[in-house]
């Protein structure tokens, strides 16, 4: 539930107006492109890697994506309340794709990310696996895992996805509420999901940024240069709107490890990138500093005795982390 602070009653909770996407004349397709749009804030981006989303007229999922181990997961959005049709199409799905062969999968994953490799090589990259780690192709949708976006409202749908949850099936709900405010602003609340943590309660305000340098040596040095952080093409430049006055954020070179870090001022600029208009976001950094030499991803495991997956655009870290690599750096890389 979400309360408003009011200053002049400090002892009285006050819960915002619960509403739905229906009454604020919100379309079935805007949640969806409204979700596909920011896969990395309702999936755990360490763990969960996208590889498709929904067709129109498409007897599809809406969105898939693999974990590490190959697992299928199958996500279902319910924008509205639910039916009794409604589960049964989501397990409908999981037959249809269950039965779905690497290279079945590969043909629908070039069809949303038709500049990519394989999808083997592409998941590969994407978790960063050792060579011990690798999985082929027949280990691709060994085993399938449902998860239904739902309005918080939708009593029938959640008790249905609990039923079948203790009856031994992989399936999960992420719950999203709307709310109005006083001055009738149209709020949604939802938590993102990780195979390994039902709820991520808060998103982190530390941020670690890849400054592209595999793709183009130009942005990386720009950002070293200019002492911004910043980000190419949609939805990628996206992400930089998640960067607020005060967080830390540390820039990362493919290849080396942190080669600098500074303060968010929480300004998002655009500007002009290679010819395209407004296809680069970035914004300055305050108490800017490059290191003396990189400090590699090896030693950012040690001191903070985590795993980290670097070949994302941007990532958050916890505040315990950052603040054990903001020290080490201070005291060891300036």
């Amino acid at each position: 539930m979400l309360y408003y602070l009011d200053h002049r009653e400090r002892d009285n909770l006050r819960m915002l107006k619960r509403s739905n996407l229906n009454k604020i004349g919100w379309k079935e397709k805007d949640l969806e492109e409204l979700l596909v749009k920011n896969l990395d804030r309702i999936l755990d981006e360490e763990t969960l890697m996208p590889i498709f989303t929904e067709r129109s007229f498409q007897e599809e999922p809406d969105i898939m994506a693999l974990d590490h181990t190959g697992k299928l997961y199958i996500f279902e959005l319910k924008r509205w309340k639910s039916n009794e049709e409604n589960l049964l199409q989501v397990f409908r799905y999981g037959q249809i794709y269950g039965q779905k062969n690497y290279e079945d999968l590969e043909k629908l994953f070039l069809k949303f990310n038709p500049n990519s490799n394989s999808l083997v090589e592409e998941h590969r990259e994407y978790f960063k696996l050792a060579n011990e780690e690798w999985i082929n192709k027949e280990q691709f949708n060994h085993q399938q895992h449902f998860l239904i976006v739902t309005d918080g409202t939708d009593i029938k749908t959640r008790n249905a996805v609990n039923y079948w949850k203790k009856t031994g099936l992989n399936i999960d709900s992420i719950v999203y509420r709307v709310f109005v405010t006083d001055s009738n602003e149209q709020l949604i609340e939802f938590n993102a999901y990780s195979p390994f943590q039902d709820v991520i309660e808060m998103e982190q305000s530390n941020f670690i940024l890849n400054t592209n340098y595999k793709n183009n040596p130009h942005s990386h040095d720009e950002m070293m240069n200019e002492e911004k952080a910043a980000a190419y093409y949609h939805p990628w430049k996206n992400k930089i709107k998640r960067i607020q006055k005060g967080d830390k954020v540390f820039l990362y070179q493919s290849g080396k490890g942190i080669v600098a870090m500074g303060i968010g001022t929480g300004e998002v600029h655009m500007k002009e990138y290679q010819g395209k208009s407004d296809e680069e976001y970035y914004m300055r950094l305050e108490d800017f500093n490059k290191l003396k030499h990189p400090l590699s991803a090896k030693k950012m495991k040690d001191v903070t005795d985590s795993n980290f997956m670097f070949n994302q655009t941007l990532f958050s870290v916890d505040k315990k982390k950052s603040d054990l690599i903001w020290k080490y750096i201070k005291d060891n890389h300036l």
